[in-house]
């Protein structure tokens, strides 16, 4: 399901109970409040929380391996590292050739991520993992030894816009349930 910023407004109105008005009375108010301007700060608040912390299953997720050209470059770790888009909100999974299991997506700070760096704790292709650093750059950690490993995929959760820059909504219908 795509949304333009006025129909999920529409939307939001409605499902909230706001609309449709009554066409027996009519209500005004004097204090000057905007309930158009106050919906839609409320979608884009709440579509930036499903991007950040929902559900994958509730987002359409679109696969860089396949839309972009992502390139990678090796380290000595050994580790892949690539800089994200900006609209690249995060990472939802993403598997390399090599691997024989998706990886687990993890923070810089958090404790599998530091024991991936140390030769005998590393996942290797049966368990690896992928740090997401701050600055939107993706680390894949256990490679195979070489450049010419590539993505399977790498599913993101994206933010969207039209051509003039309004965003889209872009969700799976039973979404709306959350709001």
């Amino acid at each position: 399901m795509i949304l333009t910023e006025q129909e999920m407004t529409r939307l939001w109105l409605l499902r909230k109970g706001y609309e449709p008005l009554r066409s027996d009375c009519r209500i005004s108010r004097s204090d000057g409040t905007d309930l158009e301007s106050i919906a839609r700060t409320e979608c884009r608040l709440w579509m930036e929380q499903l991007l950040t912390e929902g559900d994958p299953g509730l987002l359409v997720l679109h696969d860089l391996a396949k839309e972009t050209s992502v390139k990678f470059t090796m380290t000595l770790v050994p580790s892949m590292i690539t800089q994200l888009p900006d609209d690249c909100v995060r990472p939802v999974a993403v598997k390399l050739r090599s691997w024989l299991s998706p990886a687990r997506i993890v923070k810089p700070d958090s404790p599998l991520a530091r024991r991936q760096y140390a030769p005998y704790c590393a996942g290797g292709v049966a368990a690896p993992v992928a740090v997401i650093h701050p600055g939107n750059r993706l680390e894949l950690l256990s490679p195979a030894y070489d450049e010419t490993d590539s993505l399977d995929y790498l599913l993101c959760a994206m933010r969207v816009t039209d051509e003039e820059g309004n965003p889209l909504y872009e969700f799976q219908p039973r979404a709306l349930a959350t709001l």
